[in-house]
């Protein structure tokens, strides 16, 4: 048996949750979802096992974090530290709806509690800081946690403690693959983002030569490792890697390997002030090649930091960064409009961009999945819930869908591009006629 599915059953029966099977939805777009549920096919003998140890009137065991005024969630994510900007605007987003679900009574007569702990973007504070909003906090559930080195540290912690988390700040495929039965996400994962990287280098501009530049950890690692497989797809090899230290700003190396590769194209993975110095670095060697980096950099601090290194601004409209939302300046979306003018009502002080929208659209996903689940709340049914949610219109444009074994509400992506002005705007695909590679393949 496939130990995704061994997992999942075990921690039902360990538990006497009833697991509640609805209808899946079958989309040509959704390819991703389809080759999970075929995976899972077999687990309908052990399927049968757990239905008949339960009942539809089996008791639904309290969870922590519940009371008659309030549900209390709980995060770790960099308030300080290098890479802070992510976190503080990541639940500054979430922060915007709590106050205005809570000013509109809450979630069936309950408050949003949002408790929230600094690691710095560092793997052990990340650790206890879960354990201590497991064990002393008594959350009910985890939120808006950020990166891939943190929170792939809590991957055993979340199944041992049956506790689901919900909205994380990466899209590493080792938080996704196998099954994780307590995780849940709202974003496209690094692999999408790779995949629409190489597609706009490889397929609509015709390039074949590129590197990549990578954070050495598990978040540089998951980031290669979607590049590597969309290259493959395309018969194609990356020319040249190199990678640095996460927190470090030594790049003399990386610089020196990225710029004698003679690349087209640099995909680059880390956070925001190393990048930037590494364009700088690069530029200042004499290449001038494309760069591409995911949506984890944060695109308003990215664009910042790129201006105060004193890039040549004739060269920005080739720094591209994927987006998994949609422009926080768009005016043509009803939930992006709302978070214009919360954010504005809330934090005057702030400013829209992608990272406190997407931690805005987690917290409308998580409340309209409270709301859904009732008044009877505990963990089991919230995560009924949500793997029963399809199509869930939260007025962004595109729906989240959700299923037994697809904890991935959205897979689609936006593309970026540098402004002069500093700041990154979604542009679309070129309408031009493909490249000749395109043609050709």
């Amino acid at each position: 048996m496939d130990p995704r599915l061994r997992g999942y059953y075990q921690g039902a029966l360990a538990d006497g949750a009833c697991i509640v099977f609805k209808k899946s939805r079958l989309e040509p777009d959704r390819k991703l979802i389809l080759i999970k549920q075929s995976r899972n096919l077999i687990g309908v003998v052990l399927v049968g096992l757990v239905l008949a140890a339960c009942s539809p009137d089996a008791e639904i065991r309290q969870s922590p974090g519940i009371s008659d005024e309030a549900i209390l969630i709980g995060s770790s994510s960099a308030l300080t530290g290098h890479a802070s900007f992510l976190g503080s605007q990541y639940t500054l987003g979430s922060k915007v709806w709590f106050k205005e679900v809570n000013a509109a009574g809450g979630i069936h007569g309950r408050r949003i509690d949002f408790l929230t702990y600094d690691d710095a973007y560092e793997p052990g504070k990340t650790v206890a800081n879960s354990r201590r909003l497991i064990a002393e906090d008594r959350v009910f559930m985890l939120f808006d946690y950020v990166g891939t080195p943190t929170s792939v540290q809590i991957i055993d912690m979340m199944h041992d403690e049956n506790i689901p988390a919900f909205g994380f700040l990466t899209g590493a495929e080792m938080l996704r693959t196998p099954f994780r039965p307590n995780t849940f996400h709202v974003r496209a994962s690094y692999y999408h983002e790779a995949e629409g990287a190489i597609a706009y280098f490889v397929d609509h501009l015709g390039f074949e030569k590129i590197a990549v530049m990578y954070q050495d950890d598990a978040f540089g690692l998951a980031v290669l490792a979607g590049v590597q497989l969309s290259m493959r797809k395309r018969g194609l090899e990356i020319i040249a890697t190199d990678k640095f230290a996460r927190g470090s700003l030594e790049l003399d190396r990386p610089v020196d390997t990225i710029s004698n590769s003679g690349a087209d194209a640099v995909i680059l993975v880390g956070t925001y002030s190393p990048l930037a110095k590494f364009i700088k670095g690069v530029h200042d060697a004499g290449h001038r090649p494309y760069f591409h980096t995911v949506s984890f950099v944060g695109s308003r601090a990215f664009g910042k930091a790129i201006l105060e290194e004193g890039v040549n601004r004739s060269q920005f409209d080739r720094i591209i960064v994927t987006q998994v939302v949609p422009s926080p300046y768009s005016e043509d979306l009803e939930a992006v409009r709302e978070y214009q003018a919360q954010l504005a009502k809330h934090f005057p002080e702030e400013t829209p961009n992608f990272v406190s929208l997407e931690g805005y659209i987690n917290a409308r996903a998580l409340t309209r999945i409270l709301s859904e689940t009732g008044r009877n709340l505990s963990r089991e049914t919230m995560k009924q819930t949500i793997e029963g949610m399809s199509r869930m219109d939260i007025g962004i444009g595109m729906p989240l869908t959700f299923g037994l074994f697809d904890h991935s509400g959205l897979d689609d992506i936006f593309y970026s591009r540098l402004g002069e002005n500093g700041l990154f705007t979604v542009f679309d695909l070129p309408s031009e006629e493909p490249s000749e590679r395109a043609v050709a393949r």
